[in-house]
C-alpha cells in the first residue's frame, strides 16, 4: 500500500513512492555530474599516490617495458581487473628515462568506465572509451572506432594497458579480444601484477583489492613476453597462466623484506 507523507504537518497529495524516485533521480544527476566526477577522481588519484609515495617498492623485469620505449616497440600489457587500481604507477620507471612515453587504457563507455578512464588520464595515461551493440558474451566489447584508435597508437609505439577479465568477468578468465588487437597492431603481450603487504578486498565480481598506505608494493612484469606464433585459443590460455603466475610472485615478494 503505498503512504501519503506530511510536510510541517500538513498532508500532501505525493506519494512516498514518488518522493525516493525523484531523490535518486537528483542524487544520480549531482554524482555524475562533472563538478561531482571531478572531485571524486582527484580524491581517488590523492589516495593513489599517498599509497605509492609512503609504500616501500620494488618493480621487477621493467626492463622490458623500458626495452619496447626505447625501440618504440607496441606492447600490450595485461593485468588483471582486481588490481586495477595501481595500475597507473607501472609506468613510472619508464617515465623516468622517456617521459614523453604514452600509455593507453581502454574503458567502456558506461558512467563507472568512464569515471576510471578520467582517473587514468590523472596521471598521464591515455584513456580510450569503446563498446559494442551486438552482445556477444564472448567479446570484450570493444567498438571499431576504439579498436582503430587502439592499433593506430601501438603502431605508433604506445603502450596499451587492458584488463582481458573486465568489464564485468568472469574473474579472471581471458574473454575479451586482446589477441584480435595485438594481431592488427603487431603487438606482443605482457602480463603485469602488483601485490601490497596491505591490501583490503571488497566483495564485488572481481574480489577488487584495495591497497593501504605504509606497506610493501611489488610491480612484476613476466620475464615471458608473447607474441601470435601459436592459434588464439592457445595464447589466451599461455596468457592467463602467465597472469597468474605474475600475481602470485608479486604476492610472494611482498611477503618477503625486499
Amino acid at each position: 500500500m503505498s503512504k501519503k507523507w506530511k510536510i510541517f504537518g500538513y498532508q500532501t497529495n505525493v506519494e512516498w513512492y514518488d518522493v525516493k524516485v525523484k531523490f535518486k533521480q537528483l542524487l544520480r544527476k549531482i554524482t555524475y555530474s562533472w563538478v561531482c566526477q571531478e572531485a571524486i577522481c582527484l580524491s581517488f588519484a590523492a589516495y593513489m599516490w599517498l599509497v605509492y609515495l609512503t609504500s616501500k617498492k620494488e618493480f621487477v623485469n621493467s626492463e622490458l617495458l623500458i626495452e619496447a620505449a626505447k625501440n618504440k616497440k607496441p606492447i600490450i600489457v595485461t593485468f588483471w581487473h582486481n588490481r586495477l587500481m595501481m595500475a597507473p604507477f607501472i609506468t613510472r620507471p619508464v617515465k623516468k628515462l622517456y617521459p614523453d612515453y604514452k600509455m593507453m587504457t581502454l574503458a567502456s563507455e558506461h558512467g563507472d568506465g568512464r569515471f576510471v578512464g578520467r582517473v587514468m588520464e590523472k596521471f598521464g595515461l591515455i584513456s580510450i572509451l569503446g563498446s559494442t551493440n551486438d552482445g556477444r558474451k564472448s567479446s570484450r566489447g570493444i567498438s571499431i572506432s576504439a579498436l582503430r584508435t587502439l592499433v593506430k597508437g601501438l603502431k605508433k609505439g604506445y603502450a596499451l594497458g587492458i584488463t582481458p577479465d573486465g568489464p564485468r568477468g568472469p574473474n579472471q578468465k581471458i574473454n575479451g579480444e586482446i589477441t584480435h588487437i595485438a594481431k592488427l597492431s603487431g603487438a606482443n603481450i605482457v602480463a603485469c601484477s602488483y601485490s601490497s603487504s596491505k591490501m583490503k578486498e571488497f566483495n564485488s565480481w572481481d574480489k577488487f583489492k584495495v591497497p593501504l598506505p605504509f606497506g610493501k608494493l611489488c610491480f612484476y612484469f613476466d620475464e615471458k613476453v608473447l607474441c601470435l606464433d601459436t592459434g588464439d585459443e592457445n595464447t589466451k590460455k599461455d596468457l592467463e597462466k602467465r597472469m597468474n603466475f605474475v600475481q602470485n610472485e608479486s604476492a610472494r615478494h611482498v611477503s618477503n623484506d625486499f
